[in-house]
């Protein structure tokens, strides 16, 4: 059975808060797509049959600003109708293609890739959420960008590929000024944060970069590199790609506050929020495809 379900807005829980773009004139739709094909995020778990964390958040807030949420993990909706959809949001992991491990039947077909991507380069939007970088991805040495010619579509799509990650920590984070996204304004030039902070190689280059992970003094060899992208967006076609590495854990799902990012991101995919879309990456972050660096003596 086709595991589709649309979580009512009028669940009890604490989210959204002030800085956040109202409903668009026009009634928005979006198609929240969670399948683990690879490591399967406590943010994305449904326990129970119940909704996940990232369900809950992503739904309450869209419902305070008039967008209908549809949750599922099933990637076989992609090959039926999505025209009703304004903008799909992914925070996927592994080869999609191949399903959830005990699910098979929810791989996303090529068929369905073709849909999606036919629909986002039409003018549809797309955000991809902290492991979506780890979905249908080359892989390879961690320390070294694939040849252009192997990075995967889907890669070449999202913007970056996954690549490592280190242990938790706090870190730095600048924001590029003026942001198009009131979450990130107000943040100022840099803010810090906890999070798990992936490591992203096989860059495009035609991403326009929000903010960035500041790599300096942060605890671990795979952050032993220049400044990298951390949020990004980039054209497809008539349509708009964003993504954001926050998020691995429950807690930033339950944040009212945090959740404004992603509820914009997806506003701005729907083409509600007007965002310049020029790439900044070779003057934002020159070194980014620079995946090592030795120690200063």
């Amino acid at each position: 059975m086709r595991k589709i379900f649309m979580i009512i807005v009028g669940l009890t829980c604490l989210f959204f808060s002030s800085g956040v773009v109202s409903g668009a004139e026009v009634e928005r739709k979006i198609l929240y797509f969670s399948c683990s094909a690879g490591f399967e995020h406590s943010t994305v778990k449904s326990v129970g049959g119940k909704p996940s964390v990232s369900d809950v958040a992503i739904t309450t807030a869209c419902g305070k600003a008039g967008i209908t949420v549809v949750c599922t993990k099933d990637g076989s909706v992609f090959d039926g109708a999505i025209d009703s959809y304004d903008a799909f949001v992914f925070q996927t992991s592994g080869d999609l293609t191949k399903g959830e491990k005990n699910h098979p039947e929810w791989a996303l077909r090529e068929s369905g890739w073709r849909k999606l991507l036919a629909a986002v380069r039409g003018g549809k939007g797309f955000v991809g959420l902290h492991p979506t970088t780890d979905s249908n991805r080359i892989g390879g040495d961690v320390y070294e960008n694939s040849p252009k010619d192997k990075v995967t579509e889907f890669t070449k799509f999202i913007g970056a590929e996954f690549t490592i990650h280190g242990v938790s920590q706090e870190a730095t984070i600048s924001v590029v000024q003026p942001s198009p996204f009131v979450w990130l304004g107000v943040k100022g030039k840099s803010f810090r944060m906890f999070d798990e902070w992936y490591v992203h190689k096989n860059f495009a280059d035609d991403i326009c970069v929000f903010a960035v992970l500041e790599t300096a003094g942060m605890r671990g060899d795979m952050y032993r590199r220049p400044p990298s992208p951390i949020v990004w967006g980039r054209a497809e076609g008539k349509g708009r790609v964003f993504y954001s590495a926050f998020g691995h854990y429950d807690n930033y799902w339950q944040d009212a506050d945090k959740i404004n990012l992603v509820l914009q991101l997806i506003q701005a995919a729907a083409g509600d929020i007007k965002v310049d879309l020029t790439p900044n990456i070779k003057t934002i972050t020159p070194e980014a495809s620079t995946l090592k660096q030795e120690p200063k003596k």
